[in-house]
């Protein structure tokens, strides 16, 4: 009989983790099969190749803060209100994640890869939404999307 109810329990305690473990929240970027680039110019190369990036976009890119640092390595400007960002490591890149997931300003899209990301401040600069094909270069660049903020 005891070994009856610790079979139960076993199995009740394993049916409630399951669902648990595939809600992890979305806060997090994960990172294991993503592309990874050298340099802001291979990775600006690669998103320029899909989006067709402005050649002189007017502007200058936002950036990330933590700890009183920048959190990029590098950064440049594919639109006006849409950037490239390069990080030295995937916890500067966690970090700037969790900046943009808690901004009040408005949704960011954005697509990121393990060392990089593609932030889209359109909503935020100007209230309109994105021109530019985020699934696309998500898949191109086997990168992940994500659409954060509120």
């Amino acid at each position: 009989m005891k070994r009856g109810r610790l079979v139960e329990a076993a199995v009740a305690t394993f049916m409630v983790a399951i669902p648990l473990t595939g809600c992890a929240p979305q806060d997090q970027p994960q990172s294991e099969n993503l592309r990874t680039f050298s340099s802001i110019d291979e990775a600006y190369t690669a998103v320029d190749g899909i989006l067709g990036c402005e050649s002189d976009p007017a502007g200058e890119p936002i950036v990330p803060i933590g700890d009183g640092v920048p959190l990029t390595a590098a950064q440049k400007l594919c639109f006006e209100n849409v950037q490239l960002d390069l990080y030295p490591d995937q916890n500067a890149l966690r970090e700037s994640y969790q900046l943009l997931s808690n901004t009040n300003q408005g949704k960011i899209h954005l697509v990121y890869g393990k060392n990089w990301m593609v932030v889209d401040f359109s909503r935020k600069a100007g209230g309109q939404p994105s021109t530019w094909n985020t699934e696309r270069l998500a898949k191109e660049l086997n990168g992940e999307y994500a659409s954060v903020g509120t």
